[in-house]
């Protein structure tokens, strides 16, 4: 892999204040009434240092404070995490018995999951969060057997299938992938270069979700000021957005490494969908996701 310049904090051994970022929207979520939630994560109280609100009333209010100055990130932050979900329970269904998260933070899914047993998930990491997810589990007393945590530093050359080997995944078995919150901070090499390990890494019929940024906030040219604040912020905090798409480019990439774009959805197509009939947030239209499958390669056939 052609290794990516770590954001400062993580240099340092410090977790991802991003990841901080998130979980703060998801606990604030999880108050909020079921009929307007957005996700419902009931774990990610235990990754803030913030207390949560503690009326819906609370909850919303903090919740659009924060759409009003950053407009469309409360949706992508939760909604995403909607919509992987849903894939994760349609591809069990299906009979996919392997859950792969890279970048995977303080995500709860795997506590929250309900589905078939014998579902594995690998959650693989910066060795920094990851450790620091892992100790407040186990002071909170929670864990599960479903998760395998692969620690990966891939600042180190390491390789994603050499790991994942070392943590009993089954590389012949399909499986679905969520990489989310993570393309933007990576320099555009290194993210086609993670796009190519993880073509090695899973079986063709795999299912990947990942999500990505606009070019134009990248390079500032975006209209939305909301999100041209959250890049000056996540900067500051050592954590820079560096790699832009576009819906286009976002395809192309992940054909480019042999997966075959599906479903392509943008904010305002998960505020749509999830929102409801009175959504809380906004849906400005800077963000995209990406659903692509794993296809045959030469090799493979």
């Amino acid at each position: 892999m052609t290794a990516a310049t770590p954001p400062t904090r993580l240099r340092s051994g410090d977790s991802s204040e991003t990841a901080h970022l998130t979980a703060r929207a998801r606990a604030a979520d999880a108050v909020v009434v079921p009929d307007r939630r957005l996700l419902g994560d009931t774990y990610a109280h235990l990754f803030v240092t913030v207390p949560p609100p503690v009326t819906s009333e609370e909850a919303l209010d903090r919740l659009q404070r924060l759409d009003r100055a950053h407009g469309g990130f409360i949706a992508e932050i939760l909604l995403r995490q909607r919509y992987f979900e849903d894939l994760v329970a349609l591809a069990v269904d299906a009979g996919i018995r392997q859950v792969l998260l890279l970048g995977a933070g303080y995500d709860t899914t795997a506590l929250r999951f309900t589905g078939a047993e014998g579902v594995r998930f690998f959650e693989v990491d910066h060795p920094a969060t990851q450790a620091a997810k892992l100790q407040t589990l186990a002071a909170a007393g929670l864990g599960t057997d479903a998760v395998t945590s692969v620690p990966l530093d891939f600042t180190a050359d390491a390789s994603l299938r050499d790991a994942l080997t070392a943590h009993g995944f089954d590389h012949a078995a399909p499986c679905v992938v969520g990489w989310l919150g993570v393309t933007f901070f990576l320099p555009a090499q290194a993210c086609r270069a993670t796009f190519a390990d993880l073509a090695d890494a899973v079986a063709p019929g795999s299912l990947l979700l990942f999500d990505y940024m606009d070019e134009s906030v990248v390079n500032g040219t975006s209209r939305y000021e909301g999100a041209l604040a959250m890049a000056r912020q996540v900067a500051e905090q050592g954590e820079p957005y560096v790699n832009g798409l576009t819906p286009q480019s976002a395809a192309d990439t992940a054909r480019a490494a042999g997966f075959e774009p599906l479903e392509q959805l943008r904010v305002p197509d998960l505020v749509r969908r999830y929102g409801g009939d009175e959504p809380y947030c906004s849906d400005d239209d800077f963000m995209g996701l990406v659903t692509a499958r794993r296809e045959l390669s030469g090799s493979d056939q």
